[in-house]
């Protein structure tokens, strides 16, 4: 292949998309003249380091069984995506790669899945028991397959960026589950964005929390005086989870402050 510009590789890319459900649609002789063609545009020498470096490791995989002309394990790559059963990974020297035991040969930065993996997580539930604050959910790295792993809650105050670590005891009975009850009243005050942290075989991922929830979560503020704190846990516009907190005073309606005044 010549010396790739970012015109061929958006092409490449474009034509190792259409390997998906279309490709399976194709009758035999519609595929042998797509996988000729593509065959072509990759050339005999296969993916350069640039091209390679900017596809993700599904397309690279693509490439590779056409450039070897093996179809067979390209229609069982193809197939597992289209069926939802993407493949597991290992983790060796902090690096990430995806497994195919039906694939041979394979360059190990081709299966290099590092960048593209991210954490798994959902919410099953967050409520306030007494005076403190328990949150019920899942997380896990995506597709490595261990018990292995530890999750933690992050609170993010959104002006200073300043971080309030809570490890998450797990909840064996769940993969990935995990129950934390906290008491907030040591948290300064400010408003956090809450994030969660997944880690395992010495990799680690975050992401924000709270979007990703079945039906029936209780998604409507929930407001606590807690010491001499006002704490709010609620969601935000976008549907993530999020923490108010504020002198017991600051985060009151005009109206609550005057009535809790009269009833002192």
């Amino acid at each position: 292949m010549s010396v790739p510009t970012d015109v061929s590789i958006s092409v490449l890319r474009d034509v190792l998309r259409v390997y998906d459900h279309r490709f399976l649609q194709l009758d035999s002789l519609q595929r042998a003249r797509l996988v000729e063609g593509t065959r072509r545009l990759i050339g005999d020498e296969g993916l350069s380091d640039v091209i390679r470096a900017a596809l993700p490791a599904s397309a690279r995989l693509r490439a590779f069984c056409i450039q070897h002309g093996l179809l067979d394990e390209l229609e069982r790559l193809i197939r597992d995506e289209v069926e939802g059963g993407p493949a597991g990974a290992v983790v060796v020297g902090g690096r990430i790669y995806a497994m195919y035991p039906f694939l041979r040969g394979v360059p190990r930065q081709d299966v290099d899945i590092t960048a593209e993996v991210g954490v798994e997580h959902r919410l099953d539930g967050v409520d306030w028991q007494g005076r403190r604050v328990r949150l019920r959910g899942a997380a896990r790295l995506q597709r490595v397959a261990t018990d292995r792993s530890s999750v933690e809650i992050l609170l993010r105050d959104r002006a200073t960026g300043r971080e309030h670590r809570l490890p998450a005891p797990s909840r064996p009975a769940v993969p990935g589950g995990f129950e934390l009850v906290t008491d907030p009243s040591e948290i300064p005050p400010g408003r956090y964005d809450v994030h969660i942290a997944a880690t395992a075989l010495g990799v680690r991922r975050e992401a924000r929390f709270g979007a990703v929830r079945p039906e029936g979560v209780r998604t409507g503020p929930q407001r606590r005086a807690v010491g001499a704190q006002d704490v709010t846990v609620y969601f935000t516009r976008g549907g993530y989870l999020a923490l108010l907190v504020g002198r017991e005073q600051e985060n009151l309606s005009p109206f609550t402050r005057l009535l809790r005044r009269l009833l002192r």
